[in-house]
């Protein structure tokens, strides 16, 4: 009798806190946000690179952004049809989906369809993986009044932050806080920590999401999945052929 008075009693605390959170669920939307930063897309300030970090950076060859190239003598990760990763796939624009619990967020993303779980269970961060990295890391989160702070550790540093090229390593710790601006809006910054590639850490400007409306054309999440069947072939009759020249059209 004890026991279930005691579980009650906890199911009922948590119940409490849930309904004294706000509700992040629902599909979201950025905007397109600025194309004016000088090396990422997620900071208005140039980064504050170690030497190694500078060199990582500068080995990443882009097909956007301010040191884009032709996609065709680039090494982006998603030429191979690899997955884009946690952070490159929160700032581009397409939609995501958050599905709030009583012990986790789910986040489901449409462009590589694709989720991750936020734990809001009270668990800590671990301090060590028995698996991974992970292309979308491994994610705890907790409330700071209306804000959800989550912190995010076990990234695969093969992916890029953006689609600019900016670097992380296996070892990047990530802190994101995310909180209900406006009625219809969500508001996201992210602080990076990784001595090997930054002197210090940094956090990104403000990145806002907009709610989509159920009967609008981003009201749901639509099927985007990067088939290396058809990226082989996007390669072969588009990408290879435009940094060939004219010459290489039939």
């Amino acid at each position: 009798m004890k026991f279930f008075a005691l579980t009650s009693l906890l199911t009922l605390g948590l119940s409490l806190q849930v309904l004294a959170q706000p509700s992040l669920s629902g599909v979201w939307l950025r905007g397109s946000g600025s194309n004016n930063y000088p090396e990422s897309q997620w900071s208005p300030a140039p980064l504050p690179f170690t030497a190694d970090g500078k060199a990582v950076f500068d080995g990443n060859k882009p097909g956007k952004g301010p040191r884009q190239q032709m996609p065709a003598f680039g090494n982006d990760p998603l030429g191979q049809a690899n997955p884009p990763g946690l952070y490159r796939t929160l700032v581009y624009g397409r939609p995501i989906e958050m599905v709030q619990m009583p012990d986790r967020i789910v986040q489901l993303f449409e462009w590589g369809k694709h989720w991750r779980t936020i734990w809001t269970d009270g668990r800590a961060v671990p301090d060590a993986l028995v698996a991974g990295p992970f292309w979308y890391g491994y994610s705890v989160g907790h409330w700071e009044g209306d804000t959800l702070v989550v912190k995010t550790v076990g990234l695969d540093g093969r992916a890029w932050l953006d689609e600019w090229g900016t670097p992380y390593t296996d070892l990047t710790e990530v802190e994101e806080r995310w909180s209900r601006s406006a009625p219809d809006q969500l508001s996201l910054t992210i602080t990076l920590t990784d001595p090997e590639l930054y002197a210090q850490p940094w956090t990104s400007d403000v990145k806002t999401f907009d709610l989509q409306a159920q009967d609008s054309l981003n009201g749901e999440l639509m099927e985007q999945i990067f088939a290396p069947i058809d990226e082989v072939e996007f390669n072969k009759d588009i990408r290879d052929r435009a940094a060939s020249g004219p010459e290489a059209a039939p």
